[in-house]
């Protein structure tokens, strides 16, 4: 990770409190700690998502930045079991894309595939519950009949 611009409190505030209130998420903090807030890490349980993966509990980082009036972030899921790991991503990787991409990494092609993506929100918050609905309810479903 590593995004340009300022960190807002109150916004990681909001994103911590997005990621506890999930049924997935066991645990939240901020990482490296609480003074130093680069980004958000929740754990989640990996009994409670399908397809149950496991035992090693798979990783949500949640990364925001502003630049005036200007947006950066990362939501990003790994899966330490599987290997495979998805997220959005509102960064300057892939212009061709436009401003938010889709990106994920099926460890058994080996191959990192990236889409366009939008959001219908602009509130950090309310894209965060978006992208934890679209990936419990979408990504992991589709990994299960791949």
């Amino acid at each position: 990770m590593g995004l340009s611009g300022t960190i807002d409190s109150s916004v990681y505030a909001g994103l911590k409190d997005v990621l506890q209130r999930h049924p997935a998420v066991t645990s939240v903090g901020y990482e490296p700690d609480s003074i130093v807030k680069k980004f958000v890490r929740a754990r989640v349980d990996p009994n409670r998502i399908v397809p149950v993966t496991g035992p090693a509990p798979p990783m949500l980082d949640v990364e925001w930045r502003f630049d005036g009036d200007d947006q950066q972030f990362r939501i990003h899921y790994a899966d330490p079991n599987t290997g495979f790991n998805c997220g959005w991503h509102c960064d300057d990787d892939h212009p061709e894309l436009g401003s938010v991409h889709f990106q994920s990494y099926h460890p058994e092609s080996g191959e990192t595939t990236h889409e366009q993506a939008t959001f219908e929100k602009s509130l950090p918050t309310e894209i965060l519950w978006t992208a934890l609905d679209r990936l419990f309810r979408e990504r992991l479903l589709s990994l299960a009949v791949e």
